[in-house]
């Protein structure tokens, strides 16, 4: 189990932590009735316009890919892997009219925490691409249901970048490079935000952020080895809690009802972060893998409302999962890591603090994933042909989200995070060569689920 799985637990529990609390706090209204929930009746409407100023925490996940731009040390590629917190502030407009449409322009400024260092698996020398801070300025157009909105958001983004090429420490040796500039480019997403009283809203967002090539960086040696990240790109989980100026403060109606069954749809897309190496040799370094896909699928569950506010539930879902990517290996190009999947499932409980409408929770519990990964190995280690080797992995998922009512009469929406951490696939052999996969998966999903029997809107 590498070490950046349970920080990255730990940091989606925080994240999502954090956010329930300080949406409980922030919106502290006058204490309701403890008689039992009411159904969801007709929504009560909210007015979005106007100003509002936020602060958001979650996570960001690596993506980025480089290599040798001249060709001279082959077409292999080198993908960073690994994730890291991301928080800061928030400020924007939001404008309504049509009488349910909302538009706005949204800036963010934040930390961005991701700094992975690692040995390429031959020749050796070691790579990095880390980020400072983020930032993005983009529009926000979604259609509200009354106390919620769905959104999609674009725009421009800027990252603050460090790419590292350092061959100092391989037999042949080298001259250790790096440079640092603010990377542009754009951010692409959506999300839903959901009114939490007064003139409260918080707000589960995800981001694909694209900030286009770096800067070759030549390390001197005996073997010259040009380094380009040539794809800086991540994805981003955020939730947030904004306070919004002007306009009317927002009532919460009568604590909803969420006993019950509910079904639905769930889909979005899917991100591998897997780090192959030789379990009998592991100085020979790693070959990383982060492909990238859709999943889509069917979810069901139940809830128990056990307080006013509080709801816990069952649930489970089986989507089709769509990834297939190669890495090929930097330099000894023959060596790659193929890495297929094709379906996923996970069975977890949820913990939810209800604001009224809209539903803020925790979920963990397993996961299964029809994995297949295939390894040619290096010809200079006595590595053979392509070989591989399909297994069902089963390991833990955990995330979070907010659930809110949908513009379609009797649904709701939720934007999700889920983290998947699969473990150790099946050691397969080429040649005299021996390898295996560690594998993570981050899913970054949206759904639409029924409940039936009276209870929502």
């Amino acid at each position: 189990m590498r070490v950046g799985r349970s920080i990255t637990q730990s940091a989606v529990i925080a994240t999502v932590g954090a956010l329930i609390a300080s949406a409980v706090s922030a919106a502290d209204l006058p204490a309701q009735t403890k008689a039992k929930p009411a159904p969801i009746a007709a929504l009560t409407s909210a007015d979005w316009t106007g100003f509002y100023l936020g602060l958001y925490a979650g996570l960001g996940v690596q993506q980025s890919h480089g290599k040798d731009p001249t060709g001279r040390t082959g077409p292999g590629e080198v993908e960073f892997i690994g994730q890291g917190f991301t928080g800061g502030a928030t400020a924007g407009y939001n404008y309504q009219f049509f009488p349910n449409w909302v538009a706005g322009l949204e800036g963010d400024f934040g930390y961005l925490g991701l700094d992975r260092k690692f040995t390429d698996y031959f020749p050796d020398p070691d790579f990095n691409s880390k980020t400072s801070w983020i930032g993005t300025l983009r529009a926000r157009l979604g259609y509200s249901s009354g106390p919620s909105f769905d959104y999609v958001t674009g725009g421009a983004a800027f990252v603050h970048v460090t790419d590292v090429n350092d061959p100092s420490l391989t037999a042949l040796g080298g001259s250790r490079v790096s440079r640092s500039q603010t990377q542009v480019g754009f951010a692409l997403g959506g999300g839903i935000e959901t009114r939490l009283g007064g003139n409260w809203t918080a707000k589960a967002e995800h981001l694909y952020v694209d900030v286009g090539d770096g800067d070759l960086l030549r390390a001197k040696g005996l073997i010259p080895r040009p380094f380009q990240v040539d794809k800086h790109r991540y994805e981003l989980m955020k939730f947030g809690v904004n306070y919004l100026f002007g306009g009317r403060p927002y009532t919460i109606p009568a604590a909803h009802d969420w006993t019950g069954l509910y079904a639905g749809l769930v889909g979005g897309s899917a991100v591998s972060s897997i780090e192959g190496s030789s379990p009998s040799r592991p100085r020979w370094g790693v070959i990383n893998n982060n492909g990238s896909g859709f999943t889509a699928g069917g979810i069901a569950g139940y809830n128990w409302q056990l307080a006013p506010h509080w709801v816990v539930g069952a649930e489970g879902d089986f989507s089709w999962l769509g990834i297939d990517h190669d890495s090929l290996n930097y330099f000894d190009d023959p060596a790659v890591l193929r890495v297929e999947t094709s379906w996923i499932a996970t069975a977890r409980a949820r913990v939810g603090y209800s604001t009224g409408a809209a539903l803020i929770y925790l979920t963990g519990g397993g996961a299964w994933l029809d994995v297949r990964d295939s390894f040619r190995g290096s010809p200079s280690r006595a590595g053979g042909p392509l070989v591989a080797s399909a297994t069902t992995l089963s390991g833990a998922a955990i995330g979070g989200g907010i659930e809110a009512p949908s513009f379609l009469p009797g649904f709701m929406s939720r934007t999700e995070y889920l983290f998947i951490s699969a473990g150790w696939g099946n050691t397969v052999a080429s040649g005299s060569e021996r390898f295996r996969a560690d594998h993570d998966f981050h899913l970054f999903r949206f759904a639409l689920v029924h409940k039936f029997g009276a209870g929502w809107n």
